[in-house]
Order: C-alpha cells, then sequence, then structure tokens
C-alpha cells in the first residue's frame, strides 16, 4: 500500500504505468477555475510532488495542475536492481509521456484545443526536453524549467566547472541520512545545507512533511526520506554525460529557463546562469532569465516568484504566425 504525498483533501491521487511496468504516482488538484488551461508540475531530485504544496496552490488560482512524484521519488516505484538504466534521464522522459496521455483524457482530448502547459524545478525539466528531443513528442504549449541540470558540452566556458562540481551531489547524495527519529531531526539536518537555510517557511514545513514517511518497521515512529540516497545519488551520476544539450536544439516548444542569481553568493562561481543562456540560445524558441535573489532552490526560496514567473509566461499571448 502506498501513501499519497499530496493528502487526498487537497488532489486525487491516480497511478500511470510505465517502463519497465514503473508505477508512477501522480495528482490532480482541486478546485481549479472552470476552462482553465492545463498544466504539469515536475519536482526535482530527492524532493517529490508533496515538497511542492505551497507552489501548486498558488498556481490552481490559474491552471488545472497536475503533478507527479517522479520515479524513485514519493509514493512511485524505487527499483533498485539496475540503476544506470531505470534512472537513465530517457526513462524520465517516458513517464512524462505516459503522463501526458492520462492528463489528456482527464481534461478531455476531444479537440477543443484546451493548453497544456509544462513546468519543472531542476530534473523534471530534463523529462520535458527529452520527451521532444530523444522520443519526438511536442506536447506543450509551452516550457518554464527552474535551472535544469543539463551539463554543458565538451569547449563549453563553463565545462569546467560543471564537472568539477557534480561529485560533491553525488557523493553527499549517496552518503546522506536516510532516516530520523522525528520531522525536528530531519530539520535540523537539513538546515546545515546553506540552500535549505533559505525556505520560506511554509516550503520548509511541506518538505518537512513530504520529504519523509513513517517507517512500518519502527514501532518508536520513525521516518524514512522518500527517495532514498542511493536513487538521488545515481540519479546525480547520469546527469553529466547524458548529452542533453545538444538534444536541446530540437525543441521548438516555447520556452523559458530560469537560472541562478550569481550576486547572491558572488564568492562562489556557478556554472548555471552561463549554461542555462546557452541552451536558450540553443533552442528554436528558448530564452533565458535570472530568478532574482535565489540559488539552485529557488522553488523553495521564492515560491510566489516562481509561481507568477509560470503564469505569466504560460498564460503570455502567442506572437502571432507570420
Amino acid at each position: 500500500m502506498w501513501t499519497p504525498t499530496l493528502p487526498a483533501s487537497f488532489a486525487e491521487a491516480f497511478t500511470i504505468v510505465s517502463t519497465g511496468g514503473i508505477e508512477v504516482r501522480a495528482y490532480q488538484l482541486h478546485d481549479a477555475p472552470e476552462n482553465a488551461p492545463a498544466l504539469i508540475w515536475a519536482h526535482a531530485n530527492g524532493f517529490n510532488a508533496g515538497c511542492y504544496r505551497p507552489l501548486l496552490a498558488r498556481l490552481s488560482a490559474h491552471f488545472q495542475v497536475f503533478a507527479y512524484d517522479a520515479r524513485g521519488h514519493g509514493a512511485s516505484d524505487k527499483p533498485m536492481d539496475n540503476l544506470e538504466h531505470d534512472f537513465a534521464m530517457v526513462r524520465f522522459a517516458e513517464d512524462l509521456s505516459n503522463l501526458t496521455v492520462q492528463v489528456r483524457q482527464r481534461i478531455g482530448a476531444d479537440g477543443s484545443g484546451r493548453p497544456l502547459h509544462f513546468a519543472s524545478h531542476s530534473l523534471g525539466g530534463l523529462a520535458a526536453v527529452l520527451l521532444e528531443a530523444e522520443l519526438g513528442q511536442a506536447p506543450f504549449d509551452s516550457l518554464t524549467l527552474f535551472e535544469p541540470p543539463i551539463y554543458p558540452p565538451a569547449g563549453h566556458p563553463e565545462r569546467d566547472a560543471a564537472l568539477a562540481h557534480a561529485p560533491n551531489f553525488i557523493r553527499w547524495a549517496a552518503r546522506r541520512k536516510g532516516h530520523f527519529p522525528d520531522r525536528q531531526a530531519l530539520r535540523d539536518e537539513v538546515e546545515k545545507i546553506i540552500t535549505y537555510q533559505r525556505f520560506v517557511p511554509d516550503m520548509m514545513t511541506a518538505y518537512l512533511e513530504a520529504a519523509v514517511e513513517s517507517d512500518g518497521q519502527d514501532n518508536e515512529g520513525g521516518l524514512t526520506l522518500r527517495c532514498p540516497g542511493t536513487i538521488e545519488s545515481a540519479i546525480y551520476a547520469n546527469c553529466p554525460d547524458s548529452g542533453i544539450f545538444e538534444q536541446s536544439a530540437s525543441v521548438i516548444t516555447r520556452a523559458r529557463i530560469f537560472a541562478t542569481d550569481q550576486d547572491v553568493l558572488p564568492e562562489l562561481h556557478s556554472w548555471a546562469p552561463g549554461t542555462m543562456a546557452s541552451i536558450a540560445e540553443n533552442m528554436a524558441n528558448g530564452e533565458a532569465r535570472i530568478m532574482p535573489g535565489c540559488l539552485h532552490l529557488m522553488a523553495q526560496e521564492d515560491p510566489d516568484a516562481c509561481a507568477n514567473a509560470i503564469i505569466e509566461f504560460a498564460l503570455a499571448q502567442k506572437p502571432e504566425q507570420s
């Protein structure tokens, strides 16, 4: 039996079956405006849909919102036998493809032309890029991507910095603590991390509620991370040489990509802003922006600004075709 990361009072949970029979849990938020456009939200590595509940609530005032727990995360299946295969970047695109079919059925695939948008934080953005570039599917009217971990190619000025940075996350995730006696212990642990210290209160509360689940084998009520560190580490390891930067040239959906504000920590060089700008230039209809005052976990640092960015871009009038 699985426990949703978003409560039934907030969203209806459903299941999609993807590559290798992996079951991915998805959610349809309640209380969307009548005839609103639809939007799929995809989360970052190590998180899950429930970790973004306050952000999703903000979006639900403008969209019929769908979210999901990526494979290996939240309430979705967590295969451990072949991490390189089961958590290759294209697997996430295959999952998104299967989800999009169900979303279309739920909003009515009757030719009414209701728009379907996509927005994501970090890892989730890779799925949408590969869905279009590798699987040849372009189901979305817009893509709003908050700093997807698309590594720059050989010869790019940020390549060396990116590769020097990658092992830090791979090692950190592999050895991160996976079990906690209570949520205060989890909070004490994550607040040692500078980026987590920047969470606004409601996003920290959402994280503490959704990132862990009760350990059924612990009679004292312990909590276990809903994304094992082994899986989180494997995903980080699969990113640097995935070749997605080159494939991004095949993306024609209009896209806006947000990057870290380097001025927040000027003493620490971030390879992301320069890389995100290059990715946007590589796309046919891409543009890059900085999320002011934010580091990589920008959705947790400023959910209002991120929600407004999604709303502004997705609902913007499309340029007239010449």
